[in-house]
């Protein structure tokens, strides 16, 4: 027998897409309230052992839900996540978090220069870098290695299958604005609504399209933990010292100015072509003990 006619396409998936995509949304939703409202009830109020509670639960719960769903009901191997290893791994997590900080950083030092706000640090140096690792490490656990990995690594994939990328980074968008939205609304009422969803809109779309730049989750990861480790360790006394006279300015200055800039940053860092308008092909399954690999836009990243 041929080589030919013992390599076939992978099996169909078990449920039709709005079904998968459903249960991973509605899934991830479930994960998070229940350990969020676990660790409530056991911490109370908002605190650092909290924060690693809610930390170690999503990721124990998420990260194994989307893995499962990966081959299970998709039959994929793994490797259609976008979640390559290695030294390219690295470099695409870095070139994420510049696509953040370049344009995060010009804008705050403009506003700061101007005088339009001022920022006071009383906490040390030790106790800043000590706040920065401690902020990288929750922030990679809690939001950005199992979020990316349910939105821009699963349901992206399954999107990118069925229509082209730039749709499926706009859908996808849609999907985690309800999610996220969704998790406010339940711990914080509807008056938060419409600036949390578009918020998570506005962020979902752009990590959506660096992902498709990118061919990787690891630079949506990047951008997601500059992102969030940024606003988290000047917004919230928590971790540091830190004052910001003018929150909305700072915002602004950093998360807006971001949003706008950061495709136009990846541009110059993702060097090559970038499929925006096909349909990303269907991965063959692998012979045996050989390692599945996916479509280049999926799980090879450009320029590494």
């Amino acid at each position: 027998m041929s080589d030919s006619a013992q390599v076939s396409k992978r099996e169909s998936p078990r449920l039709p897409l709005a079904a998968r995509l459903a249960l991973a949304v509605l899934g991830c939703l479930v994960i998070w309230v229940a350990v969020t409202q676990l660790t409530g009830l056991w911490w109370g109020q908002e605190s650092l052992g909290r924060h690693v509670s809610n930390a170690v639960g999503v990721t124990l719960l998420a990260v194994p839900m989307v893995l499962i769903l990966c081959r299970q009901v998709d039959r994929r191997p793994l490797s259609s996540l976008g979640l390559s290893g290695g030294g390219g791994a690295l470099k695409d997590m870095l070139r994420g978090a510049l696509t953040w900080v370049l344009p995060a950083g010009i804008g705050l030092a403009a506003v700061v220069l101007l005088g339009w706000m001022e920022i006071r640090v009383e906490a040390t140096p030790g106790e800043l870098v000590g706040a920065v690792l401690l902020l990288v490490l929750l922030v990679f656990v809690y939001e950005a290695l199992p979020e990316e990995l349910i939105f821009r690594g699963y349901i992206y994939r399954n999107l990118a299958d069925a229509v082209a990328p730039w749709v499926a980074a706009i859908v996808q968008a849609l999907l985690f604005s309800f999610f996220g939205t969704a998790l406010w609304v339940i711990s914080a009422g509807w008056g938060v609504f419409l600036e949390r969803s578009v918020l998570f809109f506005s962020m979902a779309v752009v990590v959506g399209l660096l992902r498709v730049m990118s061919g990787s989750v690891w630079g949506p990861i990047g951008f997601h933990l500059a992102f969030q480790v940024t606003m988290q360790l000047f917004l919230s006394p928590r971790y540091a010292t830190v004052h910001v006279d003018d929150e909305a300015i700072f915002t602004i200055a950093t998360a807006v100015v971001a949003f706008c800039a950061a495709t136009t940053v990846a541009g110059f860092l993702w060097r090559g072509p970038v499929n925006w308008s096909e349909p990303e092909a269907e991965e063959p399954a692998s012979s045996p003990g050989e390692s599945p690999q996916g479509s280049r836009a999926s799980s090879s990243p450009r320029g590494s």
